[in-house]
C-alpha cells in the first residue's frame, strides 16, 4: 500500500443482517493496508461485534449506525457512531474477566476487544456516541 490515506463511510439500518458488510469491508482495508492475515481477522471480527453491540443501543427513531474506515500510512480507525444511548458499545463495565460480561451483556467484553485491537477510545458529543477501534500497521507504529 501506499502511503495515502482513504476513508470509506458506510450507514446500516437497525438491521443486524447489515453488520456482516462492515466486516469485508474491514477484511478488505487491512487487506490493502498490509496487515497480516490474522490481524485482519481479529480487527474485522472486532469491529462486527462492537457494531452489533451498538445496535442494541439505539431504536428505529435514532437513524442506525454511521460506520467510518479510515487507513493512514501507520494504522487503521473504524470508528463507529449512533445516536440513542451514549455508553460506549464495550463500556468500562465490561472490562471483567473470562466471560462474565460476554453473560451479563450477551456481547464482547472489554479485555477480548483489546485482544483483537491496538486502542479503543469512546466519546459522546452533542448526542452522538462513538467508539473507535485503532490498529496499527506492523512496523508503522
Amino acid at each position: 500500500m501506499t502511503d495515502d490515506s482513504t476513508r470509506v463511510e458506510l450507514h446500516l439500518d437497525k438491521d443486524p443482517r447489515l453488520v456482516s458488510a462492515v466486516r469485508s469491508a474491514v477484511l478488505f482495508q487491512a487487506t490493502r493496508a498490509g496487515l497480516e492475515e490474522k490481524g485482519c481477522e481479529k480487527f474485522a471480527q472486532a469491529s462486527e461485534e462492537v457494531c452489533r453491540e451498538a445496535l442494541t443501543q439505539i431504536t428505529e427513531a435514532d437513524g442506525g449506525l454511521n460506520v467510518t474506515l479510515e487507513t493512514f500510512p501507520d494504522r487503521m480507525e473504524i470508528s463507529i457512531h449512533h445516536r440513542g444511548r451514549l455508553v460506549p458499545a464495550v463500556g468500562l463495565d465490561t472490562f471483567a474477566p473470562s466471560g462474565a460480561a460476554d453473560e451479563a451483556t450477551g456481547g464482547v467484553n472489554g479485555m477480548e476487544l483489546l485482544s483483537r485491537v491496538d486502542r479503543v477510545m469512546f466519546n459522546a458529543e452533542e448526542g452522538v456516541a462513538r467508539t473507535t477501534l485503532v490498529k496499527y500497521l506492523q512496523g508503522k507504529r
